[in-house]
């Protein structure tokens, strides 16, 4: 009975490794029955139009990553493996890499912030601390950042660099720096050009924001320098009533 049993496994055995070799063989006689064929270049194309190359010409596509890049638009084909030019078998899958584009930052509002808040803040941000031009100021005190090269709110790349005027404090005497009149009393600015003897060029304009009879524009902006200015321009909010 052992000897019989024996027997049928040594059979089972002999066919089995039959179906595997004969499998084998026709696995690899199908293999080297394909064409080989130079494989494509993709670089530079969308994902789109790679896989529709790539497809009629008998390749497959795989995903096999994204790494962010300044300069290539999102969904840019960046690298391929294998690479192109390379013989391979027909139907041979191609791995790419492709963009996700640029990282893109909004800028902060640095004006009225300390340096070292400001500087914190551009960090944050993946921003750049560019150049700190200082310059006196009637409405900051020393410093405080006056204004930014790049307004804020503003979509830029990661590391772009943010310029800096920064208050230097009062300015010496004699040196007259526009003063700051928005929502100020045409009084207040009265009182101001009697002081300095600088003119007033005065405007009447209907801005249903503010208050009546105070200041909604001015010309210089805040901080000039008007030393030696004869005359300055604002424009007043009118009250309903003298419409």
């Amino acid at each position: 009975m052992v000897r019989k049993l024996f027997k049928i496994f040594i059979f089972l055995a002999i066919i089995g490794l039959a179906f595997y070799f004969s499998f084998n063989m026709v696995i690899v006689s199908l293999v080297h029955n394909k064409k080989e064929v130079s494989t494509p270049d993709v670089i530079g194309k969308s994902l789109y139009k790679a896989v529709e190359d790539l497809s009629r010409e008998g390749f497959g596509l795989k995903l096999e990553g994204e790494e962010t890049n300044q300069n290539v638009p999102a969904g840019t084909i960046l690298r391929q493996n294998p690479t192109a030019g390379m013989i391979v078998r027909e139907g041979k899958v191609i791995k790419v890499t492709i963009s996700r584009g640029g990282e893109i930052i909004y800028v902060p509002d640095l004006v009225g912030q300390s340096i070292r808040s400001a500087d914190i803040a551009l960090r944050t941000s993946t921003l750049v601390m560019g150049e700190v031009t200082k310059k006196y100021s009637a409405v900051f005190d020393r410093d405080i950042i006056l204004s930014q090269d790049i307004s804020a709110g503003t979509k830029v790349d990661k590391d772009s660099v943010v310029n800096l005027v920064v208050s230097d404090g009062k300015p010496p005497e004699g040196t007259v720096l526009m003063p700051n009149f928005i929502n100020k009393s045409i009084q207040e600015v009265s009182e101001w050009s009697l002081q300095t003897g600088i003119n007033l060029n005065i405007k009447k304009e209907d801005a249903s924001e503010f208050k009546s009879d105070v200041i909604v524009s001015q010309y210089p902006e805040p901080d000039i320098d008007i030393t030696g200015f004869n005359t300055i321009y604002i424009t007043v909010s009118q009250g309903q009533e003298e419409q």
